[in-house]
């Protein structure tokens, strides 16, 4: 029992020493600052949203599937690793402290999203069916309740080989979660709320008992733990190197034509690396389309003036601050060493590319801003948007892009 014990502590340890070494620098000063204006700037128009909201806006349904969709993501934190198949294998009977001990942990990392979105959406509902935010910490215990629910039974599902199962059982979990905070949101009658929880306990009832006769699988357990890490070094890896981290590779074909006339000089070298780089590595190029659909989006709806220009500048900043990493995606490579080109080349090709970038993303923002609502406010967009493009090209990202290249040759 000890010994397990010692190696739940030693990889809790293990998990927090690596997640504090790449937050330092993700969570640069300039990089929080902007998150930290960027939400502020979102909280105040939502505040301003809420206030316009009337009686027939339906606000339990609304807090009902975010809350929902929250609650049925439910990962347990379990920290295995890929040799845990064959060294841990042999004391499974003993493993029952480990894991207990992994679902609260998630249940605690878990629980500050939670708190934080029920927050959020408070004012929402207090605006739309009045009331005092008294209810708030009796949501909470339900949410906490419904939380250990979600993750007892992905724990028991978690035992069931086939990957249609858990899938299924998210949908099932989803429903459920959905249907009970519904039903507990809008006041319904308390046999609704009971037959609500009374689902979902014998649901849970039902993969317990199923659960005992199952072993653990750990190919499974390993795969899924992999995948969370994975997850996370992606989104580190846009901000330093992640050893851990292999790159995802597509040769996207159908966007050759987007490369543009590149020269066969060795001047134009690192111009046609980094221009390939960014259309196949699924890191860069899925970045560079989420954020700015999600941007463009965000604009197209929004009748606000000086919110559209927060969020054109603000996307365009995460953009190009997230695409400044490129520089050292080759730096462990060989051959380019070989390369007959000055080092300058290779910063300066790399900022025409994030120029041009950027100056197609400020294009798409004004595009939403006029299909949205009109060409005055689409030329401003527009304007705004080539003037940080400049300021970000000439000015900010040669200092950025110097400290990172002085960091990766120390």
């Amino acid at each position: 029992m000890n010994k397990i014990d010692e190696l739940w502590k030693s990889r809790v340890t293990a998990y927090y020493i690596e997640l504090r070494k790449y937050l330092r620098y993700m969570l640069n000063d300039h990089l929080l600052f902007v998150l930290v204006f960027g939400l502020g700037a979102a909280l105040y128009y939502y505040s301003g949203w809420v206030k316009t909201l009337d009686k027939s806006f339906p606000a339990p349904l609304v807090m009902a599937a975010f809350l929902g969709a929250l609650l049925s993501w439910s990962s347990v934190y379990t920290f295995l690793r890929r040799a845990d198949t064959v060294f841990l294998l042999p004391l499974e009977e003993k493993m029952t402290p480990y894991f207990q001990k992994a679902i609260v942990t998630s249940f605690i990392s878990q629980s500050y999203l939670l708190i934080a979105v029920l927050a959020v959406l408070m004012p929402l509902y207090t605006q739309v069916k009045g009331g005092s935010m008294r209810v708030f910490f009796l949501w909470l215990l339900v949410l906490a309740v419904m939380k250990m629910w979600n993750l007892g039974v992905r724990w028991h599902v978690l035992k069931i080989q086939e990957k249609e199962s858990r899938q299924i059982d998210w949908i099932v979990r989803l429903l459920l979660n959905v249907l009970l905070l519904y039903f507990v949101f809008s006041g319904a009658s308390i046999f609704f709320v009971s037959a609500a929880a009374a689902i979902m306990i014998a649901y849970y009832l039902y993969f317990q008992k199923a659960a005992k006769q199952l072993a653990l699988k750990w190919e499974v357990l390993v795969e899924l733990e992999e995948k969370r890490m994975s997850a996370f070094y992606r989104l580190a890896n846009l901000f330093t190197d992640v050893p851990h981290l292999r790159g995802n590779v597509k040769r996207r074909k159908w966007l050759d034509g987007f490369l543009g006339h590149v020269s066969f000089t060795a001047e134009e070298t690192y111009t046609y690396l980094f221009r390939r780089t960014f259309i196949r590595m699924s890191e860069f190029f899925g970045l560079y389309v989420r954020l700015t659909i999600i941007a463009a989006l965000i604009i197209g709806f929004s009748g606000q003036i000086v919110l559209q220009l927060i969020i054109a500048v603000l996307f365009l900043y995460l953009t190009g601050f997230q695409l400044l990493p490129m520089i050292r995606r080759h730096d462990m490579k060989i051959w380019v060493s070989l390369y007959p080109v000055a080092s300058e080349r290779k910063s300066a090709s790399l900022l025409a590319l994030i120029g041009r970038l950027l100056f197609i993303q400020a294009v798409v923002f004004s595009a939403a801003a006029w299909a949205g609502h009109s060409l005055s406010q689409a030329a401003v967009v527009l304007v705004a948007g080539l003037i940080f493009t400049l300021f970000f090209v000439k000015l900010y990202a040669p200092a950025r892009l110097g400290k990172l290249v002085r960091q990766f040759s120390q």
